[in-house]
């Protein structure tokens, strides 16, 4: 596992003296981290800091959030006397909204397929899409973990049996915290996907100029919703929230190719909801290979309780993970293709390789860019080698090599401060290797 790394010093929650808030119930679930993310492993930072991650990333979103409301409405100021006139704004536009669209049902159904399909880089024939514009309900969907399964042990050998219990216990506490964290990056990307409407502005204007001006409104007060209703969490955990139902994804791997599912009660949600199907659908690679591992790992952690807090923190999540992406791969015009590669080889490793690679990310470090390069290095070569295979039909075995969070990634400014601060003898074998085949 990687180091500490030490946070820099900020205000618990940075409203940067501006005036808005975020629910008090928010603020000190945040302090406090009691909500599904809280304290993750992945997170940097030690015990006693003055602040703590999940506070630094709800300041920024927040804020994100707050701005774009304000876009959206022409609002100076979002206090509880303007909030209140949110409200009625946002159930006019909703109904404008729909009023707009179910006269153009099919065209919008098959916009929001093409453009997922488009901006995540989908191959022909690889997945299916059954999308509808109307309302989901919450039935069926979990609204708190599930209970563990009591089972009756004899212990023969109790020391043996102790032990294989807690070794079991820890993996799978690994597991519930790596699908957490992607839970987070799924929620985190599909969140960003309720914005893709303004890459089809063009189509949007000639269904109606007024479609996207109503998106926008829509999309940042839902956003504001999720940082100013308190203990929306708990609502939905006791069973309601069926009112707040406004998409819902699920993957069918019965069907060749898989079929993703989605409803949307309007365009932007329908391509939030297909977008979260193919993540989850690339994520299931992530899953314990035991069944019974999977099943538990599931039940525990996809929650609708959960999922608020994934909407809320997971966007500033998957931000920085877009941000170690090596500035070559974002200008690559293989980018689409080796993005997914990319996403498809982090939540395919094993639980503790993936919190300290997801810790390094997390942190912003040098030492998880370099990472997540030499993993991009190593896609690029193996796509080299499928397009030679494709071409010659010679067969090439592919070779991803994940690094440890602890390998030392070799360069000439590390190794010669190094050698400033303790001196040549400080160095290991392999770094004077690398001096010298300079």
């Amino acid at each position: 596992m990687s180091k500490k790394i030490k946070l820099t010093e900020a205000p618990p929650i940075d409203y940067n003296d501006r005036p808005e808030r975020m629910s008090p119930d928010i603020e000190r679930k945040l302090r406090s981290r009691e909500h599904p993310l809280g304290g993750h492993q992945a997170f940097p930072g030690e015990e006693g800091d003055e602040n703590n991650f999940e506070e630094i990333i709800a300041s920024k979103r927040f804020q994100d959030v707050i701005n774009k409301v304000k876009d959206a409405t022409g609002l100076e100021e979002i206090n509880p006397q303007s909030a209140m006139s949110l409200q009625p704004m946002l159930m006019s536009a909703v109904q404008r909204t729909m009023e707009i669209e179910s006269q153009n049902k099919q065209k919008l159904e098959d916009l929001a397929v093409s453009l997922v399909v488009d901006q995540m880089s989908i191959p022909e024939g690889d997945l299916q899409f059954d999308a509808k514009l109307e309302k989901p309900t919450l039935e069926g969907m979990q609204k708190k973990p599930k209970e563990k399964k009591k089972k009756e042990l004899e212990f023969k050998q109790p020391d043996t049996e102790d032990k294989e219990a807690a070794e079991r216990l820890a993996k799978l506490d690994l597991e519930k915290q790596k699908r957490r964290l992607i839970n987070s990056l799924i929620q985190g990307s599909s969140k960003k996907a309720h914005y893709m409407y303004h890459l089809v502005n063009e189509t949007l204007n000639e269904i109606n100029p007024d479609l996207v001006n109503l998106y926008s409104l829509i999309m940042a007060v839902n956003d504001l919703m999720y940082w100013i209703m308190p203990d929306m969490e708990g609502m939905l955990g006791a069973g309601g929230g069926d009112s707040l139902a406004a998409g819902r994804e699920e993957v069918d791997l019965e069907t060749d190719p898989p079929t993703i599912k989605a409803k949307g009660i309007m365009f932007p949600i329908l391509v939030h909801e297909l977008w979260k199907g193919v993540m989850e659908y690339v994520s299931m690679h992530g899953l314990p290979s035991d069944p019974e591992f999977a099943e538990e790992v599931i039940g525990t952690e996809d929650t609708l309780p959960a999922e608020v807090w994934d909407l809320r923190l997971g966007p500033i999540i998957w931000e920085k993970f877009l941000e170690s992406y090596p500035e070559d791969l974002l200008n690559s015009e293989d980018y689409g293709r080796i993005k997914n590669y990319l996403y498809y080889n982090i939540v395919s490793l094993e639980p503790e390789p993936f919190i300290g690679l997801a810790k390094e990310i997390l942190s912003g470090s040098q030492r998880g860019k370099e990472m997540v390069a030499k993993i991009v290095g190593d896609i690029k070569k193996q796509l080299k080698d499928e397009d030679y295979e494709d071409a010659t039909g010679e067969v090439i075995e592919p070779q991803i090599d994940i690094p440890d969070s602890e390998e030392v990634f070799l360069d000439m400014d590390t190794i010669l401060d190094k050698i400033n601060k303790t001196g040549m003898e400080s160095l290991t074998q392999e770094e004077k290797d690398f001096l010298y085949n300079l």
